[in-house]
Formats: structure tokens, C-alpha cells, sequence
């Protein structure tokens, strides 16, 4: 009987493919030549003694048990089972082999001697016995057959030895095969190699055993590593310890391929002069882990020469100590090469609040091989760059050391890049939120099946109340068709659409908008079975869609037609009038005093007016008639089937009329009357730009001539107008191309004899040198300039040049003469620009404050008067002084002379053109004067012509004056001649 603990031993040597699995394998093979040689010794002994066996037996001539005889062989085989008359393969508890019966069948009825049938039976413990019964046929004296006798024979250790042996051989087998290894046994004495079956898997050939010659074998040994085989064998011969030695080599393969195998073995008998007779051993398959191996140094190379070409940066350290670094490292780091790393903790790039960070990651992976996934960080390199990183690692032993490999990505855009997005999907999402939208699901019927809760908000019913309905159930009338026929065009075939607008009733019975999008719903076989999407109220920006649409035709503040409207109206107009060969007039309406109204009572009262203005002409309009205002203060009235000229002269002075009747304004009563141009269709026009253009154009002559009129266009108009335009085109030029000059007029004080009087300053004129006009005076081109907006310009010019002439009159000039400059209501309404340029260009130029006067009229000071007050109080504090031009002709108000820093009055020349003839002239002037006296203000006239003239003034208290009665302005060089002769003069006199 085997033992099963040396054969478990034998298996865990073969797996090992160890000496010790050799010695066992040995044994094994010993223990089968046992067991072969005493099953043929039994088999000998059998037929030497044919009939002796453990027990014997007698049946009749119906094969029925009649005698038995085996003692306790019997007693423990059959136990207390009834034996006699019965047979003995149909005993209870015995086993026959199917065919084995049927094969005894067949000889039982041939009367022919059987052997070895094999029965078995477990008896009540659980132990199963196997014996074999062989038998031959009993005959009579006379031949007649009898029976059977025989004998039976206890093999159960016999078989259990076998399933033993068997087992051990399986086990050895899937030792083998498991560990690709395979047995061989060489006969040094015959030159015989045995060859395990598993070599013939190696070689590629039918899985058995075979035996061949070691010449052979060599032959099979790649010619580079037979030296190798050879020498292996040689030193395994030699060496007296019979060590196991291994030698790897290639063999060829059925195929013609190379195969790596590993064969390991010792020296196992030598004769008694100590020559080995036999050697024997295992080998193995190495294929795979050779390739592998060659395969792991490819990767090595390719490993490293992608870490030396990697774009992520690759740090090897020990300690936190760097000992190696890629190139893409020391780009990443700031280092002008990997070696300016080395040496370098990795902790000193990380800032300071995550340095804890990076020694608890370092200690994470000191403590034994293992990886941390990627994590950011922020570093600062070597060359002061903040940047953000992901970093991971992975320890590992070499040698006795624990190294860390560490990757570094630089993310310093994504970075950026995640939190705009992070940024974006917040705003989405606080979009989404206070997008005001639902979400709906319906079925193929447009049924609702699912509403978000805030339908309940949009539309006022319960989702119990809705579910189940369809939309359509919610649509005013007619609604339902609309939807229907969109549907059918953007939504045909049940495809997704966008942003269908339709009306819905809530459940207060208010209609609102809804924009629904809605892709369909697909079922597993791609069918749709319904819709999904999203609704929103979108009310308000269809009213606001609405007020667009009506703004984009109508005035703001007035409810009428604009200027587009207008055009399509006059359009239609025209064309009308075309097919009927009639007349149309189109009327231009500009109110007077307007301006007047919007500086002194303000905008809002402007406004009030505007749309009382609209309004009165509305009503006494005809259906087919259209009143639009175009900006401002302008109307334009569009007058259908005019009969003649005369026509249209009566609806204008209509206009006059129904426009004298004073307003209710903010409880005021104000009266404005209107100009108004007039242009007739087709004469003067035959579409609306030309017809809107001649009728301005009429009425700015119809301004001209005094306002309160009306006027028609003419040819001659559109030739000024012409002219006026390129008046002003030029004048825009003349600014670049230094067609603009000063001119200085002489003030005096007192009396002048002769032609000799005190100088005691000047004002500066501006005049425009014309290159084809000649000189032109401000009456010819400011009014022009303060229209089309080039006032500002001029003034600015016209203060950096009086000031740069009058730094350098201040040290050449004798006497300390001042000089005026006039100012505009465009500079004064800039406040504290104009006052800063005004100082910049005093302290720039050298010139004392006490030195200028600005000149300022009653209109321009009232245009906008707190504004004003406090620019010109900042203005007195550098010194310079105001005077009011043209006094006598605007406002007159005492309340403001008492308020504003007012130093002079300058008496219009049109009181003084006749104060020497007309009482009223210089009662006016006397009043003046009076005033002027009482409020402790200058005075000055200006536009003396004549001796009596300056006689009467001066009788009047005014001592200051100007005029051509002394000099007409002059330029620099004459101005200046001229007051170093009165100085000339009055040093001879003295």
C-alpha cells in the first residue's frame, strides 16, 4: 500500500521541479515496477495453482448457490445475507458491472470457465469490499452438466493500492503539465534520453513519451547554445555531489520555430568506480518568461525614453529628496536643465499652507510601495512662476531603498478653464432657476402625464387639474388651429421644435404667452410615443415685444408717428396721388419759444407742452391726414388731396391759429406760436425725403424772416440751403486749416479828443479769413457754428489763442490792460471741464485772473442757471471777472444780477444807435445806469459812432465804452502800436 503523504510530497517537489520532486518521482516508478511484477506473479501462481483462493464456491445447474467456503473472508464479504439458492450476482448489496454480467451471461449459457468477474458490496459501515470470482463449468460421470465451482479472491487492498497508484500518477501528470514541465531520464551508458510526453507539447508534436538518442537531442539545441548544453552535462558528470544543475537553451520546433526551455538534473546512479551511468531531471517551458523578459527590457528602453519625452513632468525621489528629473520637469519647475533639480526638496516649490499636504502624501508612500492618485497644487518654480499642478506617486523598493516616482501636469489653464465652466454652469444654473420655465411630458394624444411643480405658478391650476388634459384645452378660441398649422410646419413627423409661442388661459381666466420646446419621446423600438420639454411665460416680453414694435413707429412722449412711420405714410400718400394725379402738401411745424419754455420752466414742463401741442393738432385732423413729430420742438403734417396753394396757405395759418391760444402747463399759462414750412407733391418733391427736406428748408427761411409765419419752398431755398451746408462743411475745416483769426477792439474810458482817449483793455473778435468769401464777421458763421454743433470748438480755439496773446502782452504791454473773451452756452454747460481748461490755460500762459473778463449774455447765463451759478462762482475764485453782453436784450432780471458774480453791465448797441435822438433810447440807457449804480455793477456801452453819442453816455454815468468812433478792432500788431503810442504820448506829457 502506497503512502499518500510521500506522494503529496512528490507533487510539491514536481511543482518546484526540485531534486526532491526526482527522488519521489523515482519511488513512484519503483513502487509500479512492484506492483506489475506481483500481479504477474499472481497471475503465475494462479495458474499454478488454479483453483486456491481466499474462498470457494458450488452452484447447480441454474447457477444457484449450493456451497460456500472462506471463513471469516465470507462471513465479512456477504455478512448475514442469505447465500444458499440464490445466485450470487443477484445477492442483496452486490454490484456487477453491467457489461461484465452480460459477458458471464454468455458464457454461463456456453458452459464455458470464466475469470476475474469482478463484484463488489458496502456493507452496513460504509466500507466498500471488491473480490473477483472466477469459475468452470461441473459435469457428470456421464458428462452431464452439473454447475459451476469455483473460487473468490479479496482484492479490495489490491484495488485500493491501484487507485492510489493511479491517483499519484494523475497528480504527478497535473503537476507536470500545470508547472509546463516534463520529465526525461538519460542512459549514459546506451546514449538513450527518455522523453516525458510533455516534450513533444514542447516540440509541437503528438502528446507522448518517446525515446531518443543524446546526439539526436543535441542536434535539436540552437547551434548558439549547444556549448552551453554541453558544458552543463560535462560539469554534472564531473562534480562527485551529484548537484543539480540548469542550463536554458532553445530548441526547435515542428513548426520550425525556436523554443526557450530550462532543463534542470543531477547525476542519479554511477557503477562502482564512481562512472555515471544515468542521469535524470526535468525540463521546463521558459518560452513565455524569456520573451517576457526580453519584451520587460524593450519596455525598459521605451519606458525611458518616453519619461525622457513625456510632456508631464517626472521627478524620482528619496526622502523628499529629488534624484532624478525628465526634461519636461525642469521646464515645468523652471530649471534650465534636469540636473538644476537635483539635489532640490520637492516640498520647497509648494507653497506654504500646502507643504503639510505634501509631507502627509510623502509619509503615505515612505510607508511601504503604494500609489496616490492625482491631486492639485499650486507651486512656485525656480524662475517666479505661480502655477497650479497635478501630482501623483507611486513608491517602490530598489534595492533596500524605497524610491518615489512622482508626475507633475501642469493644469494652470485648466485650472482656469474648470473654473470659468464652474462659473458658467452657476450662472446656467441660476439662469435656469430664474428662467421661470416647467417641464411637461404628454402622450401620443398630447396628453399631460408629468408637470414640474411650477406649472402650478404659470398657470394657476393644480397638476391634478392638468394632468391627464391636453394643452389645447387651455387655448383661447382659434388658438388651437394656430398651433395646429405651426406644428405642421416645424414639427412635422413628430421631430423635436424650438420655441412655440401661443397663448394660454389660467385658471384666473388671464391669457398668457407660452414658449414651449419639446423633443419626442422614443420607445425601445424607436417609436414616438410622446413629447418632453420645457414651457416658459414669456408674457412680458411679448408686451415688451408689442411696445417695441409700437415704438419703433411712434414718438415716445407724444404717442405719434415718427419719422419711419411717417415715410411709409407719405409713401402711401404719393402713390395714391400718383394714380389720381392730385396734389399733396407736407408742412413742417416748428414751435417758437420752445427753447425758452424748456430753459426756464425745465425738461418736464417742455414735455408737458409737447404733448399738449400734439395733442390739439391731433384733434383737428381728418382720418387720412398724419401728424407725426420727428425730435425737438418739430411737427411734420401730411396734408391729403390738396386742390391748390391757397389750400395749404389756409391750413397753415390754421396751425397759427390753433397754436395762439395759450396752454395750461404745471398751472402756467404759456403761449408759443409756430413756424411752418410748406412743400407741395410733385413740384417740390416726389418722394418724402425730398419732400421733408424742401419743406424744412421753408421753414428755416420762414425762422429767418421773423417766426410766426409760414413759408412754400422755392428753388431758391434749396440753393441757401445748399450754401448753408457747405458753409458749414468749410467751417469745420477752418478750424484745421487756421482760417480763423483774432481781433482785438479797444475799450476806453472817458472822453476821446481827436482820436486819443484811455485805453484801459480790449476785446477779442473772432473772424474767419475765408479763402474764397474773404473776411467774415461772427453774425455770419457763430449762429451756423452753435447749430450743427461747432461752437464748443470755436470757443475753445478762440480761448487758447486770446490767452497765449495775452501771456505775452502781459510782460511786453505798458499798463496793466485787461481783455474780455465771450463765452457760449455749449463751454459754460461743461461746468467743471470748462472750468479746469480754463484754469489749465491761465496757469499755462502766465496770465493773472484780474487780468480777463469773460463776457457772458442773458441767454446763454439763464440757459442753465444753477449749473452756471456754481461754475461761475469756482471761475470768480481765480480772479476773473463777468460781465452781462448785450444787457437790455434777454431776461433783465433783477433776481439774477443780485445772485450771479456779475461785474458789468455791457449796454446793447441797439439802446445806443440813437440815444443822442430818441427819449425812450435814453431813458432806457438812464435805467440802466441806475440800476447798475444800485447793485454796485460796471457799466459799458459798446457800438459808438459818433461824438454825441459818447457825449450822452457819458452824461448818463457810463464811462466805459467801445466803438468805431475810436477804432475799429484791429490785430495784434496793430493793437499793440496802438497802446505803446498812447503810452508814448502820455509819458511826453508828463
Amino acid at each position: 500500500m502506497l503512502d499518500f503523504g510521500l506522494l503529496e510530497f512528490a507533487l510539491l517537489a514536481a511543482l518546484s521541479g526540485g531534486a526532491v520532486y526526482l527522488y519521489m518521482y523515482l519511488a513512484a516508478r519503483r513502487d509500479l515496477r512492484r506492483l506489475s511484477q506481483s500481479q504477474h506473479n499472481e497471475t503465475r501462481f494462479r495458474d499454478l495453482t488454479s483453483l486456491s483462493a481466499d474462498w470457494f464456491w458450488e452452484t447447480d445447474a441454474q447457477y444457484r448457490t449450493t456451497w460456500i467456503s472462506g471463513g471469516s473472508t465470507v462471513a465479512t464479504f456477504f455478512g448475514d445475507t442469505p447465500t444458499y439458492g440464490k445466485r450470487i450476482w443477484e445477492l442483496p448489496g452486490i454490484e456487477v458491472a453491467p457489461r461484465a454480467l452480460a459477458g458471464l451471461r454468455e458464457r454461463l449459457e456456453a458452459q464455458q470457465p470464466f475469470f476475474d468477474l469482478e463484484i463488489a458490496r458496502t456493507d452496513k459501515r460504509g466500507a466498500r469490499q471488491i473480490h473477483i470470482i472466477s469459475g468452470q463449468s461441473r459435469l457428470g460421470a456421464e458428462g452431464a452438466f452439473l454447475g459451476y465451482r469455483g473460487v473468490g479472491r479479496d482484492i479490495t487492498e489490491q484495488r485500493h493500492a491501484e487507485d492510489a497508484l493511479s491517483q499519484a500518477k494523475e497528480r504527478l501528470e497535473l503537476a507536470l503539465g500545470g508547472g509546463n514541465l516534463a520529465e526525461w531520464d538519460y542512459d549514459l551508458v546506451t546514449h538513450q534520453v527518455y522523453l516525458g510526453a510533455g516534450w513533444a507539447a514542447f516540440l509541437g508534436r503528438e502528446h507522448a513519451a518517446s525515446v531518443t538518442r543524446d546526439a539526436d537531442l543535441l542536434e535539436l539545441v540552437h547551434r548558439e547554445d549547444r556549448p552551453a548544453v554541453v558544458a552543463s552535462w560535462t560539469g554534472a558528470v564531473k562534480d562527485k555531489a551529484n548537484a543539480t544543475r540548469t542550463v536554458d537553451y532553445r530548441v526547435q520546433t515542428e513548426g520550425g520555430g525556436w523554443r526557450w526551455l530550462r532543463a534542470a538534473g543531477r547525476v542519479t546512479n554511477r557503477d562502482a568506480n564512481g562512472r555515471v551511468q544515468r542521469m535524470s531531471g526535468t525540463v521546463a517551458d521558459i518560452d513565455h518568461q524569456r520573451r517576457a523578459e526580453q519584451a520587460l527590457r524593450e519596455t525598459e528602453q521605451r519606458y525611458r525614453l518616453l519619461v525622457e519625452l513625456a510632456p508631464d513632468g517626472v521627478l524620482v525621489h528619496h526622502d523628499g529628496i529629488i534624484e532624478y528629473a525628465n526634461p519636461a520637469a525642469a521646464r515645468l519647475f523652471g530649471a534650465t536643465s534636469p540636473k538644476g533639480l537635483i539635489g532640490l526638496a520637492l516640498e520647497e516649490f509648494a507653497r506654504p499652507e500646502e507643504r503639510h499636504r505634501i509631507r502627509e502624501r510623502l509619509r503615505h508612500l515612505k510607508a511601504g510601495p503604494g500609489w496616490l492618485g492625482f491631486e492639485q497644487r499650486h507651486i512656485t518654480t525656480l524662475d517666479g512662476r505661480e502655477l497650479v499642478v497635478d501630482g501623483a506617486g507611486v513608491s517602490f523598493l530598489e534595492g533596500e531603498r524605497l524610491i518615489v516616482q512622482s508626475v507633475f501636469r501642469d493644469i494652470t489653464d485648466q485650472a482656469r478653464s474648470r473654473e470659468a465652466m464652474a462659473e458658467r454652469e452657476q450662472r446656467f444654473r441660476d439662469v435656469a432657476e430664474a428662467s421661470g420655465e416647467f417641464v411637461w411630458e404628454c402622450d401620443r394624444q398630447w396628453r399631460f402625464t408629468y408637470l414640474s411643480e411650477r406649472a402650478e405658478t404659470v398657470l394657476g391650476f393644480s397638476r391634478a387639474e392638468i394632468l391627464g388634459r391636453r394643452p389645447q384645452d387651455f387655448m383661447p378660441l382659434g388658438e388651437e388651429r394656430t398651433v395646429e398649422a405651426w406644428l405642421s410646419t416645424h414639427a412635422a413627423g413628430g421631430s423635436a421644435f424650438r420655441d412655440l409661442e401661443h397663448r394660454s388661459v389660467t385658471k384666473s381666466g388671464a391669457a398668457i404667452w407660452l414658449s414651449v420646446s419639446a423633443v419626442p419621446i422614443r420607445d425601445a423600438a424607436g417609436a414616438a410615443v410622446g413629447y418632453r420639454g420645457t414651457a416658459a411665460d414669456v408674457t412680458a416680453r411679448k408686451q415688451a415685444e408689442a411696445r417695441i414694435e409700437y415704438l419703433a413707429t411712434r414718438d415716445v412722449l407724444t404717442g405719434l408717428p415718427n419719422r419711419m412711420l411717417m415715410g411709409d405714410r407719405v409713401g402711401q400718400a404719393i402713390l395714391a396721388a400718383a394714380r389720381s394725379r392730385t396734389q399733396l402738401a407736407l408742412l413742417c411745424i416748428d414751435l417758437d419759444r420752445f427753447k425758452l419754455v424748456n430753459d426756464s420752466l425745465g425738461h418736464p414742463a417742455g414735455d408737458a407742452l409737447l404733448r399738449a401741442v400734439a395733442e390739439r393738432l391731433g384733434n383737428t385732423l381728418r382720418r387720412e391726414d398724419t401728424l407725426a413729430r420727428l425730435g425737438g420742438d418739430e411737427f411734420v403734417l401730411l396734408w391729403n388731396g390738396l386742390k391748390s396753394t391757397e389750400d395749404a396757405a389756409a391750413l397753415a395759418q390754421r396751425v397759427h391759429s390753433i397754436l395762439a391760444r395759450p396752454f395750461t402747463v404745471e398751472g402756467r399759462s404759456l403761449s408759443v406760436g409756430a413756424t411752418v414750412g410748406i412743400a407741395i407733391y410733385p413740384g417740390d418733391g416726389r418722394d418724402f425725403a425730398d419732400l421733408l427736406r424742401n419743406a424744412d428748408a421753408a421753414m428755416y427761411d420762414a425762422k429767418e424772416s421773423g417766426r410766426g409765419t409760414f413759408r412754400f419752398f422755392s428753388p431758391a431755398l434749396h440753393e441757401r440751403s445748399a450754401t448753408r451746408l457747405r458753409l458749414e462743411n468749410e467751417l469745420r475745416s477752418a478750424l484745421t486749416r487756421s482760417e480763423l483769426i483774432l481781433n482785438w477792439h479797444p475799450v476806453l474810458k472817458g472822453r476821446a479828443v481827436r482820436g486819443r482817449g484811455e485805453v484801459v483793455g480790449a476785446e477779442a473778435l473772432v473772424r474767419w479769413r475765408h479763402p474764397e468769401r474773404g473776411l467774415l464777421m461772427p453774425e455770419e458763421f457763430v449762429p451756423l457754428a452753435e447749430e450743427c454743433g461747432l461752437i464748443r470748438s470755436v470757443g475753445e480755439w478762440t480761448l487758447d489763442r486770446a490767452l497765449s496773446q495775452i501771456g505775452a502782452w502781459q510782460r511786453t504791454l505798458p499798463g496793466t490792460p485787461w481783455f474780455a473773451i465771450n463765452v457760449s452756452a455749449a463751454e459754460l454747460a461743461q461746468g467743471d471741464a470748462y472750468y479746469e481748461r480754463l484754469r489749465g490755460a491761465l496757469r499755462d500762459n502766465g496770465v493773472e485772473g484780474s487780468r480777463l473778463e469773460l463776457e457772458i449774455t442773458e441767454r446763454v447765463m439763464m440757459s442753465h442757471l444753477a449749473g452756471n451759478f456754481e461754475t461761475l462762482r469756482r471761475i470768480g475764485g481765480l480772479g476773473v471777472r463777468f460781465a452781462v453782453d448785450d444787457f437790455g436784450t434777454g431776461y433783465s432780471s433783477l433776481a439774477y444780477l443780485r445772485l450771479l458774480p456779475v461785474d458789468k453791465l455791457k449796454i446793447d448797441k441797439s439802446f445806443l444807435r440813437a440815444i443822442d435822438s430818441q427819449p425812450a433810447d435814453e431813458a432806457i440807457v438812464r435805467a440802466i445806469a441806475a440800476l447798475a449804480k444800485t447793485l454796485g455793477i460796471g457799466i459799458a456801452g459798446e457800438g459808438i459812432e459818433s461824438e454825441a453819442q459818447l457825449e450822452r453816455l457819458l452824461a448818463l454815468g457810463c464811462e466805459e465804452w467801445q466803438g468805431h468812433f475810436f477804432s475799429a478792432p484791429l490785430g495784434a500788431t496793430e493793437f499793440e502800436a496802438l497802446l505803446h503810442s498812447a503810452a508814448g504820448r502820455t509819458a511826453a506829457t508828463k
